[in-house]
């Protein structure tokens, strides 16, 4: 159950790194997914936490777990490797002449203990990354165990001076060589000596390091665990960690005493934040709780006792496979309340345990005896079963108070359970149509585990707090409340340096990805001279591979003049520009965040993040929330809405040109490209399939191409109309228009000339007469 005295005997240890692969993307539970859910969910903090937290450190030793290290020089170093090869540990020390004297006894003592324990049994693999147990070896060498001992007695009989690189590292072995005798003579009348020196050596081990020796592998830390190993003995029979989490009868038969000593020793090795002994105390506290005679020894020691509660928060289900509360946790949470209000170490934990029972009248009794961060907590889950939002709301903000994040050995609650208060209060905010103080406590949570917000774990139990605070900014806030808290809150950010080797320009920031979001939203409204500022400055490669600020501004300026270009063919120019500006940067420009586009997902995927009228259900989500997602509905609301809103405007610049011109053929034939290219829906109909009705986009494809047929020119590319398309000419289309209006104006001087020709012998004759008159009034 704890670290392996190879950590102490290998002085070169080759690590392979491993890989983790996943596919697709991750998409994290959403605390807005399933509100109810969340604001019930039981306070508590992982079981690593507050196993490191039962005896926090008070000095500086330091745990070093699967990296082992050495303070050798590099020659040093592999000299010393070289004499690990050697046949025995005479051999060792007479060619490590050398080395410093203490470095030269110690490695002959390495090994000289590795042939005492050449015929030992290996420890089987973990899952973990390292061994399950030390096996019991009682099949050691005892001549060479005693030259071993020996050589590691030499190096402490060194002054300290000289002892310094290798002192507390000969401790530690010398604590390992009377460990391992005091197995094998279990039983006799050398058991008790042998088990009492080597505890005393793992004390002085760490007696050297605080003293100044040096502790490369973590070797003061790691003799917690094996002076811990010490007080598992039953009828001279060491209980290992396998035997804990198999169920067997040794650990049962542990006596209370020494159970808490091992806990306690533990839990001073979890303080120093070592894993081991945070499986260690997992492994003891579960043998425990399946005993309820030794779990009712153990709750009058405050360790023992936190210990056991904190297990079965994080780890033992609350209910048995037929639905009914788990009796252990009942049995647990009954005598530690039945030994009185003065024997309970840890009001608040077992508060939390009892509401997690369904206990509320117990939890609440028990959560106002403290006032701490996790009691707070735990009353504004009592409040709002009661449905007093109000009262919830100031225990939130008390339970807030677990901030600042500091990296605090006494902290109350992990940074984990902090982040999800946050994002609890932002749930409630909503529930009470505070919807800027949502977004506020939904981005704090955001902000506090970086990247985009949200937290990803190999279980797939990750949380979406960014995507909580995305769809609070795109689809509940105004976008002018959403405008007042960005430019109150979320200032722009310089884009970090990067190489001009570098392969990937990374990702923007959430802060970052707000803005981008409200200028996303200024742009769908036509504010466009408000958006201008909220898109990065110049190519921000996060972004996209243009400029998006002079792209917006080109795409406005197009919209523009699609409305008031001087001739109906420019018109229609500058509409197509805007319609190719939206087809090709669409989704840096207009895209939603989520719904119906997703841009969080480069739209790869048609869901993964936000909310649909369909989960805007039950008595958390305020009318006035459905309202304004339903006024935010992208329009058209369909997946990719950008390109239908550049298909529309390729299409109205056909209604400009003249119908028998290759422009006219030209932008009808890539409105319908843009449809073609998808992406297509799950429930579209196939090409001649039956019994399904076109949607959409298939409409538009069959209208645009229908309406060429009827009014467009012949052109050779029209036979896969929509896959081969020309760009259109505009410049054929003013010549086409000249051409037509010349054709007109000729045709219409022949067909009408008698009319024209009487027309003009009037007018002449008219002029004639009246000149007449005047000259004859003159």
């Amino acid at each position: 159950m704890t670290k392996s005295s190879t950590l102490a005997v290998a002085l070169a240890v080759t690590f392979a790194g491993a890989v983790a692969w996943a596919c697709g993307p991750d998409f994290p539970t959403q605390m807005l997914d399933d509100r109810a859910a969340t604001l019930a969910a039981v306070p508590q903090n992982t079981f690593a936490f507050e196993a490191k937290h039962l005896l926090p450190a008070t000095d500086g030793l330091k745990a070093v777990e699967g990296k082992p290290g050495d303070d050798l020089p590099a020659a040093q170093g592999a000299r010393v490797k070289a004499l690990m090869g050697s046949t025995s540990g005479d051999e060792a020390y007479a060619n490590g002449g050398d080395l410093p004297e203490d470095v030269r006894l110690y490695v002959a003592g390495a090994v000289a203990w590795h042939a005492a324990m050449a015929a030992c049994p290996q420890a089987p693999e973990s899952p973990y990354g390292g061994s399950l147990s030390k096996p019991s070896c009682t099949t050691f060498d005892d001549a060479s165990l005693a030259r071993a001992q020996s050589r590691f007695e030499a190096v402490l009989a060194l002054p300290a001076a000289d002892a310094v690189r290798r002192g507390a590292w000969a401790a530690y072995m010398l604590g390992e060589v009377h460990a391992a005798r005091a197995v094998k003579a279990a039983g006799s009348p050398a058991f008790d000596g042998e088990r009492d020196a080597a505890v005393k050596a793992f004390r002085q081990v760490r007696a050297l390091v605080l003293a100044g020796a040096s502790d490369a592998q973590g070797l003061a830390v790691a003799s917690f665990g094996e002076e811990a190993r010490q007080a598992l003995y039953v009828h001279g029979k060491p209980c290992v960690w396998v035997d804990f989490v198999s169920g067997r009868d040794c650990g049962d038969a542990l006596t209370p005493t020494d159970l808490k000593h091992a806990i306690a020793l533990y839990a001073a090795q979890a303080g120093h934040d070592s894993d081991n002994a945070v499986r260690s105390l997992a492994a003891v506290a579960g043998a425990v709780l399946a005993d309820p005679t030794q779990t009712a020894a153990l709750i009058d020691g405050p360790v023992s006792q936190r210990l056991l509660v904190a297990y079965a928060l994080a780890r033992v289900e609350p209910q048995t496979g037929d639905g009914k509360p788990n009796p252990l946790l009942g049995t647990l949470v009954d005598a530690i309340v039945a030994a009185g209000p003065d024997k309970v170490a840890g009001a608040d934990r077992l508060a939390s345990l009892a509401y997690q029972l369904g206990r509320y009248d117990q939890a609440a009794q028990l959560a106002a005896k403290v006032d701490s961060p996790m009691a707070a907590w735990v009353r504004a889950k009592l409040a709002l079963r009661k449905g007093d939002r109000e009262a919830a709301a100031r225990d939130y903000a008390e339970a807030a108070k677990a901030f600042p994040r500091a990296d605090d050995p006494k902290a109350s609650l992990e940074p984990d359970s902090i982040d999800r208060i946050t994002g609890e209060r932002g749930v409630l905010a909503l529930a009470r149509g505070e919807y800027v103080e949502a977004l506020g406590h939904m981005r704090d949570a955001a902000l506090a585990v970086g990247g985009d917000g949200n937290v990803y774990d190999d279980d797939l139990s990750g949380i979406g707090y960014g995507n909580d605070a995305r769809y609070i900014a795109e689809r509940v806030l105004t976008v002018d409340e959403l405008k007042a808290f960005v430019d109150a809150h979320v200032p722009p950010t310089s884009p970090p340096a990067t190489s001009k080797d570098a392969s990937s320009p990374g990702l923007p920031g959430f802060d970052d990805r707000l803005r981008w979001l409200l200028a996303r939203r200024l742009m769908r409204m036509g504010r466009f001279d408000d958006a201008y500022g909220y898109f990065p400055k110049g190519v921000d490669k996060r972004y996209a591979e243009v400029d998006l600020r002079a792209t917006a501004r080109r795409y406005a300026e197009a919209l523009h003049d699609g409305d008031h270009a001087w001739t109906a063919i420019g018109k229609a120019e500058a509409r197509y520009a805007a319609a190719t500006i939206a087809r090709e940067q669409g989704m840096a420009l207009l895209g939603y965040e989520q719904g119906p586009d997703f841009a969080d997902v480069d739209g790869a995927y048609q869901f993964g993040s936000g909310q649909t009228a369909q989960s805007l259900q039950g008595d958390l989500v305020t009318e006035g929330e459905r309202q304004r997602f339903n006024a935010s509905a992208a329009q058209p609301d369909i997946r990719l809405h950008y390109r239908y809103i550049a298909a529309d405007k390729a299409a109205s610049a056909a209604d400009l040109l003249p119908p028998r011109s290759q422009a006219f053929a030209a932008t009808l034939c890539t409105a319908a490209s843009w449809m073609r290219e998808g992406p297509p829906d799950h429930d579209e109909a196939e090409d001649g399939e039956v019994g399904k009705p076109l949607n959409e986009r298939q409409r538009r494809i069959k209208a645009y191409y229908a309406r060429y047929v009827k009014q467009g020119p012949y052109v050779l590319w029209a036979w896969d109309f929509g896959a081969t398309c020309e760009a259109p000419d505009f410049d054929r289309a003013r010549a086409l228009q000249r051409a037509e209006r010349v054709r007109a104006v000729k045709h219409f001087v022949k067909r009408w000339w008698p009319a024209e020709l009487g027309l003009a012998l009037l007018v002449l004759g008219s002029l004639g007469w009246a000149w007449r008159r005047r000259r004859r009034g003159g």
